[in-house]
């Protein structure tokens, strides 16, 4: 009889035991998300990815950055500067806070980057927009070129740049007010699969960014 009800605890054990690893690991994975869900929560994925031509950017100590540095990583760009008064820091700061959010949950970064590819390579420098972008997390990456070469790639990703006018002054950013201010979505074949849309969020950044990226 005693054996009997032991053996009944044991499986009673068992059993709670195997229900709490099993709602753990419900919350602690990512949970995929159909593509309406993850429009509603702010992320655009296109039905096809994009091919990308190839570009040459500089960052900080002579680092050239090209679209071979994007293959075999999910990569995520945002355009902006170092200047930029409002949005830019916003955006950054939420991209920060994602790259915590994941680090606390041990999600698989080893094939993620993260990088600021500036809109006023006139001003902003390789150092300078590469320290801009470090001094939201040491792993951000800061990115200038030529302005050709930032209009080609620019529009490519859908991001709206103009030229600065004919004797710009060092405080006018009338040029750099209009650009779009999303956070593209790169896949690691260096294909153009979306974009997160503002505002931003860290709830809805960590959700849709995870269901899309977390390894097969």
């Amino acid at each position: 009889m005693q054996k009997a009800i032991k053996v009944n605890l044991a499986l009673i054990i068992i059993f709670i035991l195997t229900v709490l690893v099993l709602f753990i690991n419900n919350l602690t994975t990512p949970r995929t998300l159909s593509n309406q869900e993850l429009l509603v929560n702010g992320l655009f994925l296109f039905q096809e990815p994009k091919q990308i031509s190839n570009f040459s950017f500089e960052s900080s100590n002579n680092k050239i950055f090209t679209k071979d540095d994007l293959i075999g990583k999910w990569s995520v760009l945002y355009f902006g500067f170092s200047r930029c008064p409002n949005e830019c820091p916003v955006a950054m700061y939420e991209l920060s806070k994602l790259v915590d959010v994941l680090r606390d949950k041990d999600f698989y970064l080893d094939d993620k980057q993260w990088v600021l590819v500036t809109i006023d390579p006139e001003r902003d420098t390789p150092a300078i927009i590469d320290t801009y972008a470090k001094g939201f997390d040491p792993e951000f990456i800061g990115l200038s070129s030529s302005r050709p070469m930032l209009l080609n790639l620019a529009t490519q990703l859908a991001v709206n740049n103009k030229m600065p006018p004919m004797n710009n002054e060092d405080d006018n950013h009338d040029h750099l007010d209009a650009h779009v201010n999303n956070i593209i979505l790169i896949n690691p074949e260096g294909k153009f699969v979306g974009f997160f849309r503002p505002p931003f969020d860290i709830s809805r950044l960590s959700l849709t960014y995870q269901s899309v990226t977390q390894p097969n």
